[in-house]
């Protein structure tokens, strides 16, 4: 993993910055860290964002375009991956919550590791518990058992399966998983280093 940290910082702010608001917020924190401004909350957030844009340059390596800002999606979405055309968006509706911006995030970044299963080059995408069972490494109902944990530990188990009821069996499966994983950055980082290796 590369570092966007101070001794890079120089090259980082000559990057093209498009005119989302996201990134003119990373731009400011970075300021303010060399500014001197290294109060513990805000060095907090710095970290969060810079951590955050080393998470999307590892996506763009990968061959994923990254829209930041704009409208992603339906109305009130915060984020979208859009599969078979490898784009992900972050809407500026995401900054104005920022305490949601890593679950959003790392709940796309669960679809762009489904779509790396089966290619990133492929329309189609597969959902986390289909490449484990092909591996032959758990049951379904260890998998099963496992998102649904995750969901309860959440506490979104009654919404997720509400929300997603509408969708044919595949969507819903790769929607639940999302969400169950969400939370969970470390496994999802994971998953999607494992991902950037096999291509």
């Amino acid at each position: 993993m590369h570092s966007l940290g101070c001794d890079n910082l120089e090259t980082f702010l000559r990057m093209p910055v498009p005119g989302s608001l996201w990134w003119r917020q990373v731009v400011l924190a970075l300021v303010a860290v060399v500014a001197g401004g290294r109060m513990d909350g805000v060095r907090a957030q710095h970290q969060a964002l810079l951590a955050e844009a080393e998470l999307l340059a590892r996506l763009r390596d990968l061959g994923v375009a990254v829209q930041l800002g704009g409208v992603c999606g339906a109305p009130g979405q915060l984020a979208t991956y859009n599969m078979g055309a490898n784009l992900l968006c972050l809407g500026d509706a995401l900054m104005a919550r920022p305490q949601e911006r890593s679950k959003v995030l790392h709940h796309e970044l669960v679809h762009v590791v489904q779509d790396c299963l089966d290619g990133l080059e492929s329309p189609t995408s597969m959902p986390l518990a289909e490449g484990l069972r092909r591996a032959g490494t758990l049951s379904e109902r260890q998998l099963n058992g496992f998102f649904l944990q995750h969901l309860r530990d959440q506490g979104n188990l009654d919404h997720v399966v509400a929300t997603t009821a509408v969708l044919p069996q595949d969507g819903r499966q790769r929607e639940m998983e999302a969400y169950a994983l969400q939370a969970d950055p470390a496994l999802v980082q994971h998953l999607l280093r494992q991902c950037s290796r096999s291509h």
